[in-house]
């Protein structure tokens, strides 16, 4: 009978997130979807993301030591993965439009434009730290690197930023 309860709450706890993630969201959810928009460069794309990076974290919220660490890694690496997808769509899409001019009809700001030319680590680097704020080590745990990597993927997205825009 006690094996069977316990298999309930595993199914329960795995499924359902623990009491205490109301609380966690709440203080957190503002700056996942900060975050997760900075990465990607869409509100809407961001909001996404964060909310699954806050549900994913919710489920392992009891079983986590530092969840707010663990959320940031996730929504990192949620847009990692979303840009993968992306960039594979793209050029899905300018293959099935060869020949056709593209018409972009979103509105974007000119620093968003300039990020994109950078590689996603650099894109990541500049706009967590100058953005959100993320320190080094955050930055670092976030993209599974070192302190020391950060600092040159900054410089070198940095002078590439200054290229884009000076161009």
């Amino acid at each position: 009978m006690q094996a069977d309860t316990l298999g309930l709450q595993a199914r329960t706890m795995s499924s359902h997130p623990p009491a205490d993630f109301d609380s966690f969201y709440r203080t957190h959810h503002r700056d996942a979807v900060r975050w997760a928009t900075a990465l990607v460069g869409s509100r809407e794309v961001g909001e996404e993301l964060a909310q699954d990076a806050l549900m994913a974290v919710g489920r392992k919220l009891a079983t986590v030591d530092q969840p707010a660490a663990y959320l940031r890694r996730t929504v990192v690496n949620r847009a990692a993965s979303w840009h993968r997808w992306h960039s594979r769509s793209i050029r899905r899409e300018a293959r099935a439009a060869a020949g056709q001019s593209l018409v972009y009809t979103e509105p974007t700001h000119e620093m968003l434009d300039a990020l994109v030319v950078l590689p996603y680590k650099q894109r990541a680097a500049v706009t967590l730290r100058y953005w959100a704020d993320w320190t080094d080590e955050q930055i670092a745990e976030a993209l599974d690197c070192a302190p020391t990597s950060v600092r040159v993927l900054l410089h070198r997205g940095i002078a590439a930023l200054k290229k884009e825009i000076a161009e």
